[in-house]
């Protein structure tokens, strides 16, 4: 049975309340941790430049808190990773810096991994009965304990991004455009190869049709199971988005007998709280806005930055 734990920071968050939060998201979880971890690699969301308090990028503050917790739990020698790929329109030795986790890797004396860069193995998959294969950093594959923390927010091409979503940015070749043509299958590829042991959702500053202070920090068990509760908290149902129907159907989690824990807030009062909108409404403003720019520039022979499309 999986298991997702829905909890609040409080409406002010302070660096005080997103600890209690994170401590109580992992004890509600009560994961079954093995008995040997040397190795502990933490999935950041870094998708570009963008501060967290836009919404868009992980908030360090997530981060340290659970660094604090697994140390804690865990014990002082483990050895934490905190990891990044480089995508088409960032490269992750800027992101670290920019973003505040040079400084969050001194203080906290962790490592910071650039998954595009060392031993780089080619993994292969199938999905649909079609072999896909992917370059993967051997480090993350052979982590002892993988934490996968997302965004909650909407995506342009597929509706929403979370648990899935953020280890598609794992994938070591940084120019990621190129598997958008088949972006649903290579979502669920990676995550096939990849298990996200334990999903920590920093819900604090959250996206929709704009950024919102929500304070919400979710933990799952399970990926699918886990992008499920985000995705019903967002307004969408979760059958209905590409990469979470077709994960279903390929047995990368188990979304029938989820258990929901609810503490401090509800997920009716969490929805309510979301500034969403209309996935297929905005999918099709989206590609309106796409088609009116590829005019643009085809008229005036500008470029187009790629993660407009990413």
């Amino acid at each position: 049975m999986a298991k997702v734990v829905l909890t609040s920071a409080s409406k002010n968050f302070a660096d005080n309340d997103i600890r209690d939060a994170v401590s109580r998201s992992f004890d509600l979880l009560g994961y079954n941790y093995p008995e040997k971890i040397d190795t502990v690699i933490i999935k950041t969301n870094l998708c570009y430049y963008w501060d967290y308090s836009t919404g868009e990028t992980t908030d360090p503050r997530i981060i340290s808190a659970i660094i604090d917790y697994l140390r804690a739990r865990i014990g002082d020698d483990i050895s934490i990773f905190v990891a990044e790929a480089d995508a088409t329109a960032m490269k992750t030795k800027y992101s670290f810096k920019i973003l505040g986790y040079e400084n969050l890797s001194k203080a906290k004396n962790v490592e910071l991994l650039n998954l595009s860069e060392g031993e780089i193995v080619e993994k292969q998959v199938s999905i649909r009965n079609n072999r896909i294969t992917l370059p993967v950093n051997k480090m993350l594959l052979e982590s002892d304990l993988v934490i996968n923390v997302p965004k909650l927010r909407t995506h342009n091409l597929v509706g929403l991004t979370c648990s899935l979503k953020n280890m598609f940015g794992a994938i070591a070749k940084p120019r990621k455009f190129s598997y958008h043509k088949n972006l649903d299958a290579i979502i669920v590829a990676i995550n096939k190869l990849v298990k996200s042991d334990i999903c920590i959702v920093d819900g604090l500053i959250a996206r929709g049709k704009y950024p919102k202070k929500m304070g919400l920090i979710l933990a799952g068990d399970d990926a699918l199971a886990t992008d499920f509760v985000v995705a019903k908290i967002l307004g969408f149902n979760p059958r209905a988005i590409g990469h979470l129907k077709l994960a279903e159907k390929e047995n990368v989690g188990d979304v029938n007998n989820t258990e929901l824990i609810e503490d401090k807030i509800s997920l009716k009062e969490a929805k309510k709280l979301f500034p969403g909108s209309s996935f297929l409404l905005h999918k099709l403003s989206w590609g309106l806005q796409l088609k009116l720019l590829d005019v643009y520039l085809k008229l005036s022979g500008d470029v187009s930055p790629p993660f407009l499309k990413a």
